[in-house]
């Protein structure tokens, strides 16, 4: 809702009449006929007629004013001036109007929110309105260090994560990251480090097992399970809590899975979901044998590998429930969360018919 437009004095006649026979007994004891008929009076409603039509054009701005406000706007000289004082005064105030919104957009990188809109920006023209990239700034961070030093505390450093959906990822992912720091170098503090790169994803691999409904066949539901799941997990657009994509930094909880699996046509029931494996890479979450990241599963300790047996050194990223079982993975602000299944993470339980089916069919003979 725009503001409105003060007025710079409302005063009438009347009023400034009545004003000045009102300081007369302070200034002037000794004039004491205040009548109209009086010169001084006279004097003094001569003197509020022309302050009147002072006060009347001093609410009315002209074309002339405006374009010379216009002019100290954008700093116009020589030939540019001489073309601004030809514009119609529709169009004078069409381009302060554009000028005064300019003005109010970040033009210099100093918080977080200014990195965040600059790069925004800075994409549009190179993907497009729909883009489908999600922007995060984290502060006093050098995320492309390894992953040991990452969340140390480095004052004067920014750093911008950005993430490129795979329907709209850009065929060179570093030129789009070179064309946002070639935005943003020029308008970040001089004494500030920035660091822009791709996002650093938690990657998870669940173990469901699903019971079915009779009537529904358990290839169909397989399909649905995986799909909702990835669905659910996804950063971008559709995926994530709101539908709006998994918001960097938000924890996941087991019993979230639960309830986005139980709107799953054609389950009947979940019997369990698990963690089962857990990695910073990819790559080592498809590896079976890997030991750089983690097997959970059920026969597993919490914060312990599986896999060789010791204590993991990142377990501080486990949420642990009352009864010391895993609830959920903790994720840091900068992060985004992925998923990767393999054969049999997801395992469908065929149920046997009710006993009162098969007695009915061994009654009727069928």
């Amino acid at each position: 809702m725009p503001l409105k437009i003060p007025e710079l004095d409302d005063r009438n006649y009347s009023d400034l009449v009545a004003e000045a026979i009102s300081m007369i007994p302070r200034y002037a004891p000794s004039w004491s006929n205040h009548n109209p008929s009086d010169p001084g009076i006279t004097l003094v409603e001569l003197l509020a007629y022309f302050t009147e039509m002072l006060i009347y054009r001093l609410d009315r701005v002209g074309r002339d004013n405006k374009v010379n406000f216009l002019r100290l706007l954008l700093g116009l000289d020589g030939a540019d001036w001489k073309q601004l004082k030809q514009l119609s005064l529709e169009d004078v105030e069409k381009l302060i109007q554009e000028t005064v919104v300019g003005l109010k957009q970040p033009q210099r990188a100093v918080t977080c929110e200014d990195y965040e809109y600059l790069a925004k920006q800075a994409v549009l023209p190179f993907c497009g309105e729909n883009h489908g990239i999600r922007i995060r700034c984290v502060e006093r961070k050098n995320l492309e260090a390894d992953e040991f030093s990452r969340d140390f505390d480095r004052p004067g450093h920014i750093s911008l994560v950005v993430a490129a959906g795979s329907d709209s990822t850009p065929d060179n992912y570093q030129l789009l990251i070179q064309e946002v720091r070639a935005c943003l170098e020029p308008k970040r503090l001089l004494t500030t480090r920035l660091h822009i790169v791709q996002p650093c994803y938690v990657w998870l691999a669940f173990s469901v097992v699903i019971q079915p409904r009779l009537d529904v066949l358990s290839e169909n539901v397989h399909k649905s399970v995986i799909k909702k799941l990835r669905q659910f997990c996804s950063p971008f657009a559709g995926g994530g809590p709101d539908g709006n994509g998994w918001p960097f930094g938000r924890n996941l909880y087991l019993s979230e899975i639960y309830d986005v699996l139980e709107q799953v046509a054609g389950i009947d029931y979940i019997e369990t979901v698990t963690i089962r494996r857990f990695s910073l890479t990819k790559e080592s979450l498809l590896d079976d044998q890997t030991i750089i990241g983690v097997q959970i599963g059920e026969s597993s300790t919490v914060g312990v590998d599986s896999m060789i047996g010791i204590k993991f050194s990142d377990s501080d990223r486990f949420i642990i429930d009352g009864t010391g079982k895993l609830a959920g993975i903790m994720l840091k602000p900068y992060e985004l969360l992925g998923i990767e299944l393999q054969e049999g993470d997801i395992r469908i339980v065929e149920s046997l018919p009710d006993p009162k089916v098969w007695e009915e069919k061994d009654i009727y003979g069928e």
